[in-house]
């Protein structure tokens, strides 16, 4: 999600078999009225296996998902293996009807959350056939057990944070998402309606392409950009500089001290742990640029950085969720050869916002990605709240591409 505190953004084949699920016990009773579903929580490592790959089934005949590496799946939802869950919990179901899985759930309760949202509990990982029973069998599930915990409400979906994939796509179904953003069926809104579910506010995500022959970024961002940048350059102890691979985890601490004391201003911001952090950035190592990676500092310390990656989904979605025997290999060909880089934070310590410390780090982004060979760059998220950034983008000559919804109801 990208967002709006000052100069500060943030912008976080073939169906695998599904196992056999059935011999599970019911912990849950379905809503009266719905006959012949059930929906059970999900325990072990079969049913959790199941779980992440019942996505499959879903969207089998659709040519713009990008099937996840069911590894990194599992290890996301791993209680022990993701550091958010040392903050948070979360309870998996899924609802089963004549014994097949026909979606999946999980409810999220945030330990952390900012005392203005003490009693939001959150959904994610919503999959569902198209059914508005199975969909309401699910959501009813989530939110009697955030209910029997407390909660006055239900908001999602986050997967698990806002930090990561999130939110019902809403429009843009033909196009392919970038890395980090959410894909879904269009008759995931219908479900959200029908189960009661309203609308707490939208997302977008952004778009700019390269015409033929385009090779400097002055050419695709108003000109203003460029002269702020070039006069801000020449001010007494301003430098720029690259990321420093060989330095990772210090590079990551103070990408980290960055990213918290840039959005403290930001309403109901909760800081990320470091190892949470961590977590996350080892999850882009693989495919990180150094040079898509800018800091801004002044008098030697940083003030500001921009993170940009090749969006590796153009890859991934030849791997069909599996590294092995050949998605690795699969990988790395169509790694030489992406066609988008997506653009993710912007971040500025609110002591030095309005110096055009932002203006740097768009041009020299933009001119690294050209030079990269990329021909696109995706920028996501912004919050439809986020009018300012809404209009920053625009006047850079962005489109709104893929729009997602976040949605709500009391408990």
């Amino acid at each position: 999600m990208m967002f709006d505190a000052g100069d500060t953004l943030f912008i976080s084949s073939t169906p695998a078999a599904t196992p056999d699920v059935s011999s599970r016990p019911s912990v849950k009773t379905p809503p009266r009225g719905i006959s012949g579903i059930t929906i059970q929580r999900v325990e072990g490592t079969h049913d959790l296996d199941a779980f992440v790959r019942f996505a499959w089934r879903i969207y089998a005949n659709d040519p713009h998902w990008v099937p996840p590496l069911i590894s990194m799946q599992r290890d996301k939802l791993d209680t022990a293996r993701n550091p958010f869950w040392r903050r948070a919990e979360r309870t998996l179901f899924m609802a089963m009807r004549d014994g097949e899985p026909v979606g999946t759930i999980a409810a999220i309760e945030d330990r952390e959350r900012p005392a203005s949202a003490a009693k939001d509990g959150a959904f994610g990982f919503f999959e569902c056939i198209d059914d508005p029973d199975v969909a309401r069998a699910l959501l009813d599930a989530a939110a009697q057990h955030l209910r029997a915990r407390g909660m006055t409400r239900m908001a999602g979906p986050y997967n698990p944070t806002a930090s990561d994939e999130y939110g019902i796509l809403i429009d843009g179904f033909e196009t392919r998402p970038a890395l980090i953003e959410a894909h879904s069926p269009p008759y995931y809104a219908a479900l959200m309606e029908a189960a009661g579910m309203q609308k707490l506010r939208d997302a977008f995500a952004w778009l700019v392409e390269a015409g033929p022959g385009v090779t400097r970024a002055e050419a695709l961002l108003p000109s203003r950009l460029a002269q702020v940048a070039g006069s801000i350059r020449k001010a007494a102890g301003v430098t720029t500089r690259g990321l420093d691979m060989k330095r990772w985890d210090a590079e990551v601490e103070t990408v980290c001290r960055l990213f918290n004391e840039s959005l403290a201003t930001v309403p109901e911001f909760v800081p990320m742990a470091l190892a949470e952090f961590r977590a996350l950035a080892d999850s882009f190592r693989p495919f990180v640029d150094p040079e898509l990676i800018r800091f801004v500092e002044r008098d030697g310390q940083p003030v500001a950085f921009a993170l940009a990656v090749p969006d590796i989904n153009e890859a991934l979605k030849l791997a069909n969720g599996r590294l092995f025997p050949t998605g690795a290999l699969k990988i790395w060909w169509k790694q030489r050869h992406l066609k988008r880089a997506s653009f993710k934070i912007l971040c500025v310590l609110p002591k030095y916002r309005h110096r055009g410390y932002d203006a740097i780090l768009v041009l020299d982004v933009a001119q690294l990605i050209l030079d990269h060979g990329f021909r696109e760059a995706d920028l996501s998220m912004t919050g439809e709240e986020n009018t300012k950034i809404n209009a920053y983008l625009e006047a850079l000559g962005l489109k709104i591409y893929r729009r997602y919804r976040i949605y709500f109801r009391a408990l």
